[in-house]
């Protein structure tokens, strides 16, 4: 296929790329909803809705970062993820708190969700950057993430009489509390995307699930490769490739839905989709590859781990305090401010 798409001129290349994102990030879409109506037809717990889609929204960017690395490119691979985990905290919170003028969310569910994610970056980007062993890496990240499934797994009443300390327990009953309602809104959001509800009990939006998976593949596969041979011709470096132009254009269906929830007024969903989107790019398109490839570590520039990091603790910091417009703006500055420094190291 590279072969193919290499003796293509430069107009049939782009044409071909944007094609394929546009079928890409429709097919997100219907998998997205797929999920929701699944959700909703089998009982599934609402915390637990929300991790499930927020992965399921992630398929373009696993798709590409997957097909960059089948296609020998970890470096393009690398700037995938970590480009478009630092583009999400930007766009995705800061065009939320745009589009509705300010988020406010509960203290408990930004600690748990970005704590989460936080504790992953610096387990997945250790290892990574060699500073531990990959398995040391996998043990903390899943000493973190397994219980914040389990924990997103219990109905809110089990949580409440876990034998916790008195703050731990404060703290994840009221994020027990917070997430249940999320995943019950985010259901309800997802049956309207769309315009269209689906008759009560119809499975035809999950069995669009199958073919929706399959066309994000393949379109994602032909965004990678044409994206490469558009930067070898240009003379554009690879990594430059995956933290700018992929990780923005694949990271598109979660910009769209996090700007629809704020303006819903769910901004609780919009933190929560965030981190753990976050959360399920280093696992899957960082940490698994890692077992495989190991040279995919030596294609992570400890730079980008340190700006998610900084970027996530930001984030953090300015949502705690009631994401404004002006907060926006700061974390918009900080993800131009990012974009500069791939620019300059890449």
């Amino acid at each position: 296929m590279h072969a193919t798409l290499n003796a293509l001129p430069t107009a049939a290349v782009i044409a071909v790329a944007l094609v394929a994102l546009v079928a890409t990030l429709g097919a997100s879409e219907v998998l997205v909803r797929g999920v929701g109506r699944l959700a909703r037809n089998i009982g599934m717990l609402g915390g637990l809705v929300g991790l499930i889609v927020a992965l399921c929204a992630d398929a373009p960017e696993l798709s590409s970062s997957g097909a960059a690395i089948a296609n020998g490119s970890a470096a393009t691979a690398a700037g995938v993820v970590f480009g478009s985990n630092v583009f999400n905290i930007a766009i995705l919170l800061g065009g939320a708190a745009l589009a509705r003028g300010e988020l406010r969310i509960h203290r408990a569910v930004v600690t748990l969700d970005a704590g989460v994610a936080i504790a992953v970056t610096l387990a997945v980007g250790g290892s990574a950057v060699g500073a531990i062993p990959v398995i040391m890496g996998w043990v903390l990240m899943l000493v973190v993430f397994v219980p914040y499934v389990l924990f997103l797994v219990l109905r809110p009443r089990t949580v409440a009489r876990l034998p916790l300390p008195a703050r731990v327990h404060a703290l994840l009953a009221t994020a027990s509390s917070e997430a249940g309602m999320e995943g019950d809104e985010l259901e309800a959001e997802l049956e309207e995307f769309g315009g269209a509800v689906a008759a009560p009990r119809s499975w035809r939006p999950v069995v669009l699930m199958a073919p929706s998976l399959a066309i994000i593949v393949l379109g994602a596969t032909l965004v990678v490769q044409s994206s490469l041979v558009l930067g070898a011709r240009w003379g554009v470096p690879t990594v430059l490739v995956g933290v700018t132009a992929l990780a923005a254009a694949t990271s598109l269906p979660n910009a769209y839905a996090a700007i629809r929830l704020a303006v819903d007024g769910l901004g609780a969903a919009v933190v929560s989709a965030t981190f753990n989107s976050n959360t399920l790019n280093l696992i899957a398109g960082i940490a698994v590859p890692l077992l495989f490839v190991p040279g995919l570590g030596a294609a992570v520039p400890p730079g980008y781990i340190v700006w998610l990091l900084a970027m996530s603790v930001l984030a953090v910091v300015l949502v705690v305090r009631r994401l404004t417009r002006s907060g926006a703006v700061t974390l918009l500055v900080a993800y131009a401010a990012f974009v500069a420094y791939a620019v300059a190291t890449a």
